[in-house]
């Protein structure tokens, strides 16, 4: 089972040497078969009191989104790969008060699929997350690190069939997946963060997983996008990791746009929520957790 990760490796990578093999070695290599489109945009707020009587606090919240796709179709081969990037960041109070992160994702999907018949493929998907920056807690009235880069960094390795429908819709079924756990902090690996066993810095997992994707202009300028997955341990098919994404973009013009996005997550081996001691302590124990996240400013489409 440890040999899924790099089974769906390297069908990613044949995949790949193959589609450029069929190009003419004596000609320019052909580049319409590819699909490309992204988009950049920053987000920037400020509330600036002074004496004000009503009350509140005067805060400045910069956020920024980096979103590309480079999607490879031609004949039985489709091969498609997304990364998305976001950060951002808070200050409320005066200036002397710290900037506190608000979004920190990295992510990072390929996906190569070859048709069997109409809208069935045989598929191979790599998803790869983690975040930019150290993630700051208060626990027990002090602020800890409870994540950084690669800690936690997540691999899903999957081999499955996939159900297309036209380029809005597809569904993934892999009974054979591979989930890997990254935590390359000494520390929080000390303390068995994020399922790792104490002392550890990986943990693997061979499962079933399920993915669903919608993604769909559904009014003009406005898109909306859903991405589902769900993970089970072989070791405990009844308890299942959800990951379910979902964006909702309005493209004003050329060079403005907002968007609305959400994520719901439940992993039991996240410790997220707050729960108090009886001795008037607290503890982090599993949760379902929940963003959103609604963004106004300039956007560069490519």
């Amino acid at each position: 089972m440890k040999q899924l990760t790099l089974l769906a490796l390297a069908l990613l990578l044949c995949s790949g040497s193959l589609l450029a093999q069929a190009q003419p070695q004596t000609q320019q290599q052909d580049t319409s078969y590819w699909e490309k489109k992204g988009n950049f945009s920053v987000n920037f707020s400020q509330v600036d009191l002074v004496n004000w009587s009503g009350g509140g606090n005067s805060s400045v919240a910069v956020g920024t989104l980096f979103s590309f796709q480079a999607n490879y179709e031609k004949a039985k081969n489709t091969w498609e790969n997304k990364l998305d990037m976001s950060y951002g960041v808070l200050r409320q109070g005066d200036n002397d008060q710290k900037f506190v992160k608000t979004d920190d994702a990295i992510i990072l999907i390929s996906k190569y699929g070859h048709k069997l018949k109409k809208n069935i493929y045989v598929s191979g998907i790599v998803d790869f997350r983690t975040q930019f920056n150290e993630g700051i807690q208060d626990v027990d009235g002090r602020d800890s690190v409870i994540s950084r880069f690669m800690a936690p960094g997540f691999l899903l390795a999957n081999v499955g069939i996939t159900y297309k429908y036209k380029k809005m819709f597809s569904a993934t079924f892999s009974p054979l997946s591979s989930k890997t756990t990254f935590v390359r902090d000494d520390t929080l690996a000390a303390l068995g963060a994020y399922g790792v066993e104490p002392g550890e810095n990986t943990r693997f997992e061979g499962g079933v997983n399920f993915k669903a994707a919608f993604d769909k202009e559904i009014l003009t300028n406005t898109t909306f996008t859903s991405n589902l997955n769900l993970f089970a341990d072989y070791k405990d098919l009844a308890e299942i990791d959800v990951n379910w994404e979902n964006a909702l973009v309005l493209k004003v013009n050329k060079w403005l746009a907002s968007s609305i996005t959400t994520q719901l997550i439940y992993d039991e081996d996240i410790k997220s929520k707050e729960i108090e001691n009886s001795d008037g302590t607290t503890r982090l124990a599993p949760g379902t957790q929940f963003k959103s996240v609604i963004n106004v400013g300039v956007t560069l489409l490519f």
